[in-house]
């Protein structure tokens, strides 16, 4: 494998070989290696490769807060990463990168992100388009009907049924009860309207 990446990663990798000493587990992993006297160790799990560690083909990355942090914003804040959320932001970076807590991290990183929180998919289905109500051709072609309730008791009763025809803009109020039925409302509607 060969790691002689140009760009912004060329100088994240140069980075990696001067943070890898920093590191406790990954000088303990080069040492056992070094001991061992081979390239590879534990059914090629970690590797050393051109001051490179590597675990299982990737780059593994010490922990330098500030460097993985620029590699998550690589691969998910550049024009090319183009915002991809938590889960292909995780796909891109762990594709050559790898540290203990690599999603919890990412996850970590697009939460704080202002834009991406601003423009989170919805997990619901649009309502759909809207269409405005038909204009009425005649009289009481489209009527509305409305309740004015928790009204304070008078005469008996505590709500007003509301009639308005759309195209005349004739209105009907009916004072009733909120204990009247769908049968009551219907005899009100026919006996007014």
């Amino acid at each position: 494998m060969e790691w002689l990446i140009e760009g912004p990663e060329e100088e994240i990798v140069k980075r990696i070989k001067k943070a890898r000493d920093k590191d406790e587990e990954v000088i303990k992993v080069v040492e056992e290696m070094k001991k061992a006297g081979v390239k590879t160790l534990r059914d090629e799990e970690w590797q050393i490769e051109e001051r490179l560690v590597l675990k299982e083909g990737r780059v593994y990355i010490p922990k330098d807060e500030k460097l993985i942090v620029e590699i998550i914003w690589l691969h998910h804040d550049t024009l090319i990463a183009g915002h991809g959320g938590q889960w292909k932001t995780v796909e891109l970076v762990t594709k050559n990168y790898w540290w203990p807590g690599v999603t919890k991290e990412v996850k970590r990183y697009v939460e704080g992100y202002d834009q991406c929180q601003r423009m989170k998919n919805r997990a619901e289905m649009l309502a759909g388009k809207l269409r405005p109500n038909q204009i009425p051709e005649r009289p009481w072609q489209h009527i509305s009907v409305d309740f004015i309730t928790k009204l304070p008791v008078s005469k008996g009763h505590d709500l007003i049924l509301v009639v308005c025809d759309r195209f005349s803009k004739i209105s009907y109020f009916m004072a009733t009860t909120e204990k009247t039925t769908a049968e009551g409302l219907a005899r009100l509607f026919r006996d007014n309207v």
